[in-house]
Protein backbone atom coordinates (compact mmCIF):
# COMPACT_ATOMS: atom_id res chain seq x y z
CA UNK A 1 0.00 0.00 0.00
CA UNK A 2 1.78 3.15 -1.23
CA UNK A 3 1.08 6.36 0.67
CA UNK A 4 1.67 9.34 -1.63
CA UNK A 5 1.06 12.90 -0.46
CA UNK A 6 1.77 16.50 -1.30
CA UNK A 7 4.40 18.40 0.68
CA UNK A 8 5.59 21.93 1.34
CA UNK A 9 8.67 21.87 -0.82
CA UNK A 10 11.67 24.12 -0.49
CA UNK A 11 12.68 25.34 -3.95
CA UNK A 12 14.48 28.11 -5.78
CA UNK A 13 12.59 31.38 -5.54
CA UNK A 14 11.56 32.53 -9.04
CA UNK A 15 11.69 36.13 -7.82
CA UNK A 16 15.40 35.70 -7.11
CA UNK A 17 16.43 33.40 -9.94
CA UNK A 18 16.33 34.84 -13.45
CA UNK A 19 17.86 31.85 -15.23
CA UNK A 20 17.08 28.43 -13.76
CA UNK A 21 19.43 26.89 -16.29
CA UNK A 22 22.34 28.31 -14.31
CA UNK A 23 21.32 26.91 -10.92
CA UNK A 24 20.00 23.43 -11.79
CA UNK A 25 22.43 20.56 -12.35
CA UNK A 26 22.62 16.90 -13.35
CA UNK A 27 22.21 14.25 -10.62
CA UNK A 28 25.12 14.20 -8.17
CA UNK A 29 26.15 10.65 -9.09
CA UNK A 30 26.89 11.46 -12.75
CA UNK A 31 28.95 14.59 -12.04
CA UNK A 32 32.70 14.04 -12.32
CA UNK A 33 35.38 16.27 -10.80
CA UNK A 34 35.76 18.41 -13.92
CA UNK A 35 31.99 18.92 -14.23
CA UNK A 36 31.75 19.70 -10.54
CA UNK A 37 34.25 22.51 -11.00
CA UNK A 38 32.40 23.82 -14.06
CA UNK A 39 29.12 23.93 -12.12
CA UNK A 40 30.79 25.80 -9.25
CA UNK A 41 32.00 28.37 -11.76
CA UNK A 42 28.69 28.51 -13.64
CA UNK A 43 26.80 30.36 -10.90
CA UNK A 44 27.39 31.01 -7.18
CA UNK A 45 23.87 29.72 -6.53
CA UNK A 46 24.21 26.45 -8.46
CA UNK A 47 22.73 23.49 -6.59
CA UNK A 48 26.02 21.59 -6.85
CA UNK A 49 27.05 23.45 -3.69
CA UNK A 50 24.29 21.60 -1.87
CA UNK A 51 24.32 18.14 -3.44
CA UNK A 52 28.04 17.71 -4.14
CA UNK A 53 29.98 20.19 -1.97
CA UNK A 54 33.75 20.51 -2.14
CA UNK A 55 35.96 20.08 0.89
CA UNK A 56 37.91 17.58 2.95
CA UNK A 57 36.30 14.95 5.11
CA UNK A 58 32.98 15.58 6.82
CA UNK A 59 33.41 19.35 6.79
CA UNK A 60 31.96 19.50 3.28
CA UNK A 61 28.58 18.24 4.52
CA UNK A 62 28.43 20.94 7.18
CA UNK A 63 29.35 23.48 4.52
CA UNK A 64 26.43 22.28 2.37
CA UNK A 65 24.09 22.61 5.37
CA UNK A 66 25.38 26.10 6.14
CA UNK A 67 24.83 27.17 2.52
CA UNK A 68 21.35 25.63 2.56
CA UNK A 69 20.38 27.61 5.69
CA UNK A 70 21.84 30.85 4.34
CA UNK A 71 19.98 30.57 1.05
CA UNK A 72 16.75 30.01 2.96
CA UNK A 73 17.39 33.04 5.17
CA UNK A 74 18.25 35.21 2.16
CA UNK A 75 15.15 34.15 0.23
CA UNK A 76 17.12 32.47 -2.54
CA UNK A 77 15.23 29.36 -1.54
CA UNK A 78 11.64 29.56 -0.39
CA UNK A 79 9.26 27.07 1.19
CA UNK A 80 5.74 26.72 -0.17
CA UNK A 81 2.96 27.44 2.31
CA UNK A 82 0.58 24.68 1.23
CA UNK A 83 1.03 21.03 0.48
CA UNK A 84 1.53 20.49 -3.23
CA UNK A 85 2.78 18.09 -5.84
CA UNK A 86 5.20 19.25 -8.50
CA UNK A 87 4.50 17.93 -12.02
CA UNK A 88 7.78 17.63 -13.89
CA UNK A 89 7.77 16.97 -17.65
CA UNK A 90 10.80 16.33 -19.85
CA UNK A 91 10.57 16.71 -23.64
CA UNK A 92 13.30 15.00 -25.62
CA UNK A 93 14.14 13.14 -28.81
CA UNK A 94 15.04 9.46 -28.80
CA UNK A 95 15.90 7.53 -31.96
CA UNK A 96 14.11 10.06 -34.13
CA UNK A 97 10.97 10.19 -31.98
CA UNK A 98 9.85 13.24 -30.03
CA UNK A 99 8.75 12.09 -26.58
CA UNK A 100 7.65 13.58 -23.28
CA UNK A 101 8.23 11.79 -20.00
CA UNK A 102 5.60 12.91 -17.53
CA UNK A 103 5.68 12.57 -13.78
CA UNK A 104 5.35 14.44 -10.53
CA UNK A 105 7.34 15.01 -7.35
CA UNK A 106 5.60 14.16 -4.08
CA UNK A 107 6.46 12.70 -0.69
CA UNK A 108 6.00 8.97 -0.18
CA UNK A 109 5.76 7.02 3.06
CA UNK A 110 8.90 4.96 3.58
CA UNK A 111 8.32 1.23 3.54
CA UNK A 112 10.72 -1.59 4.31
CA UNK A 113 11.38 -3.71 1.24
CA UNK A 114 9.84 -6.71 2.98
CA UNK A 115 6.36 -5.18 2.53
CA UNK A 116 6.82 -5.24 -1.27
CA UNK A 117 5.15 -1.84 -1.49
CA UNK A 118 8.36 -0.21 -2.71
CA UNK A 119 10.50 -2.49 -4.83
CA UNK A 120 14.25 -2.15 -5.51
CA UNK A 121 15.63 -3.57 -8.72
CA UNK A 122 19.38 -3.09 -8.33
CA UNK A 123 21.95 -3.80 -5.64
CA UNK A 124 23.63 -0.96 -3.75
CA UNK A 125 27.05 -0.15 -2.31
CA UNK A 126 27.64 0.97 1.28
CA UNK A 127 30.18 3.68 0.35
CA UNK A 128 27.60 5.69 -1.61
CA UNK A 129 24.99 5.35 1.13
CA UNK A 130 27.42 6.69 3.75
CA UNK A 131 27.96 9.81 1.65
CA UNK A 132 24.23 10.50 1.23
CA UNK A 133 23.59 9.72 4.92
CA UNK A 134 26.06 12.38 6.01
CA UNK A 135 24.50 14.94 3.67
CA UNK A 136 20.95 14.12 4.80
CA UNK A 137 21.95 14.32 8.45
CA UNK A 138 23.69 17.67 8.00
CA UNK A 139 20.93 19.30 5.94
CA UNK A 140 17.99 17.49 7.64
CA UNK A 141 16.38 17.27 4.20
CA UNK A 142 16.08 15.10 1.12
CA UNK A 143 18.27 16.99 -1.33
CA UNK A 144 17.35 14.95 -4.45
CA UNK A 145 14.30 12.84 -5.30
CA UNK A 146 14.22 9.09 -5.67
CA UNK A 147 12.85 8.15 -9.12
CA UNK A 148 10.12 5.50 -9.02
CA UNK A 149 7.68 3.97 -11.49
CA UNK A 150 4.07 2.95 -10.94
CA UNK A 151 1.63 1.03 -13.14
CA UNK A 152 -1.49 2.84 -14.36
CA UNK A 153 -2.69 1.44 -17.71
CA UNK A 154 -5.66 3.82 -17.79
CA UNK A 155 -3.43 6.85 -17.10
CA UNK A 156 -5.90 8.09 -14.48
CA UNK A 157 -3.30 10.12 -12.60
CA UNK A 158 -1.45 11.38 -15.65
CA UNK A 159 -4.65 12.67 -17.29
CA UNK A 160 -5.71 14.47 -14.12
CA UNK A 161 -2.32 16.14 -13.79
CA UNK A 162 -2.35 17.12 -17.48
CA UNK A 163 -5.58 19.02 -16.79
CA UNK A 164 -3.96 20.83 -13.88
CA UNK A 165 -0.81 22.10 -15.66
CA UNK A 166 -2.34 24.19 -18.40
CA UNK A 167 -0.72 27.37 -17.05
CA UNK A 168 2.86 28.60 -17.27
CA UNK A 169 5.45 26.41 -15.53
CA UNK A 170 7.68 27.64 -12.71
CA UNK A 171 10.56 27.25 -15.10
CA UNK A 172 11.42 25.90 -18.55
CA UNK A 173 15.03 24.87 -18.98
CA UNK A 174 16.78 23.14 -21.88
CA UNK A 175 19.73 20.98 -20.86
CA UNK A 176 22.98 20.57 -22.78
CA UNK A 177 21.56 17.32 -24.21
CA UNK A 178 18.57 19.17 -25.65
CA UNK A 179 16.08 17.96 -23.04
CA UNK A 180 13.42 20.57 -22.22
CA UNK A 181 12.55 20.47 -18.50
CA UNK A 182 9.34 22.01 -17.13
CA UNK A 183 7.95 22.03 -13.59
CA UNK A 184 4.70 23.30 -12.05
CA UNK A 185 3.25 23.53 -8.55
CA UNK A 186 -0.24 22.06 -8.00
CA UNK A 187 -2.02 22.28 -4.63
CA UNK A 188 -5.62 21.47 -5.65
CA UNK A 189 -7.06 19.40 -2.74
CA UNK A 190 -9.28 17.36 -5.09
CA UNK A 191 -6.28 16.32 -7.20
CA UNK A 192 -4.22 15.46 -4.12
CA UNK A 193 -7.06 13.30 -2.80
CA UNK A 194 -7.44 11.54 -6.16
CA UNK A 195 -3.71 10.92 -6.17
CA UNK A 196 -3.78 9.50 -2.65
CA UNK A 197 -6.75 7.22 -3.36
CA UNK A 198 -5.41 5.97 -6.72
CA UNK A 199 -1.88 5.24 -5.51
CA UNK A 200 -2.89 3.40 -2.35
CA UNK A 201 -3.27 0.04 -4.12
CA UNK A 202 -0.08 0.31 -6.14
CA UNK A 203 3.49 -0.83 -5.70
CA UNK A 204 6.34 1.50 -6.64
CA UNK A 205 9.43 0.32 -8.50
CA UNK A 206 12.61 2.26 -7.76
CA UNK A 207 14.03 3.22 -11.14
CA UNK A 208 16.93 5.40 -10.01
CA UNK A 209 18.09 6.44 -6.57
CA UNK A 210 18.40 3.12 -4.72
CA UNK A 211 21.14 4.58 -2.53
CA UNK A 212 18.96 7.59 -1.72
CA UNK A 213 16.02 5.40 -0.76
CA UNK A 214 18.07 3.07 1.45
CA UNK A 215 19.67 6.14 3.03
CA UNK A 216 16.20 7.51 3.79
CA UNK A 217 15.29 4.21 5.49
CA UNK A 218 18.46 4.32 7.57
CA UNK A 219 17.86 7.96 8.49
CA UNK A 220 14.28 7.17 9.49
CA UNK A 221 15.42 4.31 11.71
CA UNK A 222 18.01 6.50 13.40
CA UNK A 223 15.47 9.25 14.07
CA UNK A 224 13.08 6.66 15.50
CA UNK A 225 15.79 5.50 17.89
CA UNK A 226 16.48 9.06 19.00
CA UNK A 227 12.83 10.17 19.29
CA UNK A 228 11.22 7.06 20.72
CA UNK A 229 8.04 5.45 19.42
CA UNK A 230 6.65 8.58 17.73
CA UNK A 231 3.46 8.74 15.70
CA UNK A 232 4.84 7.33 12.43
CA UNK A 233 3.67 10.53 10.73
CA UNK A 234 6.85 12.55 11.32
CA UNK A 235 8.48 14.15 8.25
CA UNK A 236 11.38 11.66 8.37
CA UNK A 237 8.86 8.84 7.84
CA UNK A 238 8.61 10.04 4.22
CA UNK A 239 10.96 10.49 1.29
CA UNK A 240 10.80 12.80 -1.73
CA UNK A 241 10.05 10.96 -4.97
CA UNK A 242 9.56 11.63 -8.65
CA UNK A 243 6.86 9.24 -9.88
CA UNK A 244 6.30 8.30 -13.52
CA UNK A 245 3.83 5.93 -15.18
CA UNK A 246 5.34 2.64 -16.34
CA UNK A 247 3.18 2.41 -19.46
CA UNK A 248 4.05 5.93 -20.64
CA UNK A 249 5.73 6.01 -24.05
CA UNK A 250 8.07 8.64 -22.67
CA UNK A 251 9.49 6.27 -20.06
CA UNK A 252 12.64 5.22 -21.90
CA UNK A 253 14.80 2.51 -20.31
CA UNK A 254 18.09 2.07 -22.12
CA UNK A 255 20.33 -0.90 -21.35
CA UNK A 256 23.82 -0.62 -19.92
CA UNK A 257 26.22 -2.63 -22.08
CA UNK A 258 29.22 -4.60 -20.78
CA UNK A 259 32.65 -4.06 -22.34
CA UNK A 260 35.35 -6.50 -21.20
CA UNK A 261 39.07 -5.70 -21.16
CA UNK A 262 40.59 -8.85 -19.65
CA UNK A 263 39.70 -12.39 -20.71
CA UNK A 264 42.53 -14.09 -18.75
CA UNK A 265 44.08 -15.47 -21.93
CA UNK A 266 40.79 -16.80 -23.31
CA UNK A 267 41.07 -16.71 -27.13
CA UNK A 268 38.12 -15.65 -29.31
CA UNK A 269 37.46 -19.14 -30.67
CA UNK A 270 37.73 -20.69 -27.23
CA UNK A 271 35.20 -18.16 -25.94
CA UNK A 272 32.84 -18.98 -28.82
CA UNK A 273 33.19 -22.69 -28.16
CA UNK A 274 32.35 -22.27 -24.49
CA UNK A 275 29.38 -20.04 -25.31
CA UNK A 276 28.23 -22.68 -27.79
CA UNK A 277 27.76 -25.15 -24.94
CA UNK A 278 25.14 -22.87 -23.35
CA UNK A 279 23.74 -20.88 -26.27
CA UNK A 280 22.83 -20.88 -29.93
CA UNK A 281 25.30 -18.60 -31.76
CA UNK A 282 24.37 -16.94 -35.01
CA UNK A 283 26.98 -15.00 -36.98
CA UNK A 284 25.41 -11.83 -38.37
CA UNK A 285 26.59 -8.78 -40.35
CA UNK A 286 27.89 -6.09 -38.04
CA UNK A 287 25.25 -3.57 -39.12
CA UNK A 288 22.57 -5.95 -37.76
CA UNK A 289 24.34 -6.43 -34.44
CA UNK A 290 22.34 -3.95 -32.40
CA UNK A 291 18.89 -4.19 -33.94
CA UNK A 292 16.20 -6.71 -33.19
CA UNK A 293 17.84 -8.19 -30.10
CA UNK A 294 15.28 -10.43 -28.41
CA UNK A 295 14.32 -9.98 -24.77
CA UNK A 296 16.30 -13.07 -23.74
CA UNK A 297 19.24 -12.50 -26.11
CA UNK A 298 22.37 -10.38 -26.33
CA UNK A 299 24.92 -9.62 -29.02
CA UNK A 300 28.63 -10.39 -28.77
CA UNK A 301 31.09 -8.04 -30.45
CA UNK A 302 34.64 -9.24 -31.09
CA UNK A 303 37.44 -7.51 -32.97
CA UNK A 304 35.90 -8.45 -36.34
CA UNK A 305 34.62 -5.15 -37.84
CA UNK A 306 32.37 -6.98 -40.31
CA UNK A 307 30.51 -9.47 -38.13
CA UNK A 308 29.01 -10.05 -34.70
CA UNK A 309 27.24 -12.92 -32.93
CA UNK A 310 23.62 -13.06 -31.78
CA UNK A 311 23.53 -15.17 -28.63
CA UNK A 312 20.29 -17.00 -27.74
CA UNK A 313 19.67 -19.45 -24.86
CA UNK A 314 19.19 -23.04 -26.03
CA UNK A 315 16.41 -23.45 -23.50
CA UNK A 316 14.18 -20.52 -22.66
CA UNK A 317 12.76 -20.19 -19.15
CA UNK A 318 9.08 -19.63 -18.49
CA UNK A 319 9.68 -17.88 -15.17
CA UNK A 320 8.69 -14.18 -15.38
CA UNK A 321 11.77 -11.98 -15.63
CA UNK A 322 14.27 -14.84 -15.40
CA UNK A 323 14.87 -15.02 -19.15
CA UNK A 324 16.09 -11.44 -19.56
CA UNK A 325 19.31 -11.14 -21.55
CA UNK A 326 21.19 -9.30 -18.79
CA UNK A 327 20.29 -11.95 -16.18
CA UNK A 328 21.25 -14.78 -18.54
CA UNK A 329 24.54 -13.03 -19.24
CA UNK A 330 25.46 -12.69 -15.59
CA UNK A 331 24.26 -16.17 -14.66
CA UNK A 332 25.68 -18.21 -17.53
CA UNK A 333 28.63 -16.18 -18.80
CA UNK A 334 30.18 -14.09 -16.04
CA UNK A 335 29.72 -16.76 -13.41
CA UNK A 336 30.86 -19.65 -15.60
CA UNK A 337 33.02 -18.55 -18.53
CA UNK A 338 34.42 -15.10 -17.69
CA UNK A 339 35.57 -14.16 -14.20
CA UNK A 340 33.60 -10.98 -13.49
CA UNK A 341 35.99 -9.69 -10.83
CA UNK A 342 39.14 -9.89 -12.96
CA UNK A 343 37.51 -8.99 -16.29
CA UNK A 344 37.90 -5.21 -15.80
CA UNK A 345 34.41 -4.49 -17.09
CA UNK A 346 33.31 -1.07 -18.30
CA UNK A 347 29.57 -0.48 -17.97
CA UNK A 348 28.59 1.77 -20.86
CA UNK A 349 25.20 3.33 -21.51
CA UNK A 350 26.45 4.49 -24.91
CA UNK A 351 26.31 1.95 -27.74
CA UNK A 352 28.77 3.90 -29.88
CA UNK A 353 31.27 3.92 -27.03
CA UNK A 354 31.05 0.15 -26.58
CA UNK A 355 31.56 -0.45 -30.30
CA UNK A 356 34.51 1.93 -30.55
CA UNK A 357 36.29 0.46 -27.51
CA UNK A 358 36.24 -3.00 -29.10
CA UNK A 359 37.12 -1.84 -32.60
CA UNK A 360 40.08 0.12 -31.28
CA UNK A 361 41.44 -2.95 -29.50
CA UNK A 362 41.41 -1.22 -26.12
CA UNK A 363 38.82 -3.75 -24.95
CA UNK A 364 38.51 -7.37 -26.04
CA UNK A 365 34.76 -7.89 -26.37
CA UNK A 366 31.43 -6.22 -25.74
CA UNK A 367 28.05 -7.60 -24.77
CA UNK A 368 25.25 -5.51 -26.27
CA UNK A 369 21.99 -5.88 -24.38
CA UNK A 370 18.36 -5.42 -25.48
CA UNK A 371 16.08 -2.62 -24.37
CA UNK A 372 13.96 -3.17 -21.28
CA UNK A 373 10.40 -2.31 -20.33
CA UNK A 374 9.18 -1.37 -16.88
CA UNK A 375 7.08 -4.56 -16.88
CA UNK A 376 10.24 -6.66 -17.32
CA UNK A 377 11.74 -5.17 -14.18
CA UNK A 378 8.49 -5.49 -12.22
CA UNK A 379 8.50 -9.21 -13.07
CA UNK A 380 12.00 -9.66 -11.66
CA UNK A 381 11.54 -7.74 -8.43
CA UNK A 382 8.05 -9.13 -7.77
CA UNK A 383 9.68 -12.55 -7.48
CA UNK A 384 11.95 -11.20 -4.73
CA UNK A 385 15.05 -10.94 -6.92
CA UNK A 386 17.07 -7.97 -8.14
CA UNK A 387 18.67 -7.13 -11.44
CA UNK A 388 22.47 -7.21 -11.75
CA UNK A 389 24.08 -3.92 -10.80
CA UNK A 390 24.25 -1.22 -13.46
CA UNK A 391 21.56 -2.80 -15.61
CA UNK A 392 19.25 0.07 -16.51
CA UNK A 393 19.66 3.65 -17.65
CA UNK A 394 16.45 5.64 -17.40
CA UNK A 395 16.71 8.48 -19.89
CA UNK A 396 16.66 11.39 -19.47
CA UNK A 397 18.09 11.97 -16.00
CA UNK A 398 16.15 14.06 -13.50
CA UNK A 399 17.75 17.43 -12.83
CA UNK A 400 18.93 18.32 -9.33
CA UNK A 401 17.63 21.45 -7.62
CA UNK A 402 13.96 21.05 -8.55
CA UNK A 403 12.69 20.70 -4.98
CA UNK A 404 14.02 19.87 -1.52
CA UNK A 405 12.05 18.03 1.18
CA UNK A 406 12.62 19.28 4.75
CA UNK A 407 12.69 16.52 7.41
CA UNK A 408 12.54 18.77 10.45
Amino acid sequence: MATVKGFKAIRYNPEKIRDFGKVLAPPYDVINKEEQEELFEKDPLNVVRLILPKGEGDSKYELAAKTFREWLEEGILTQDGEESIYPYYQEFEEKGRKLTRKGFIARVKLEDFSTKTILPHERTFSKHKQDRMKLTTACISNMSPVFSVYSDPEATIEKAIDMAVSGEPIFEVESDEGVVNKMWQVSDPALLELLKETMVEKSLLIADGHHRYETALEYRNKRREDAGEGTRTEPYEYVMMFLSRGEDEGLVINPTHRVVKNLDGLADQELLDKLGDEFELRKIPFDEAVSGIGNDEFTLLLGDPEHAYRVTPKQSTQEPGRGLGVITLHTNVFNKIIDEESADILYSKYLDEAVELVRSGEYKIAFILPELKAGDIFDVVSSGDRMPHKTTYFYPKILSGLTFNPLW
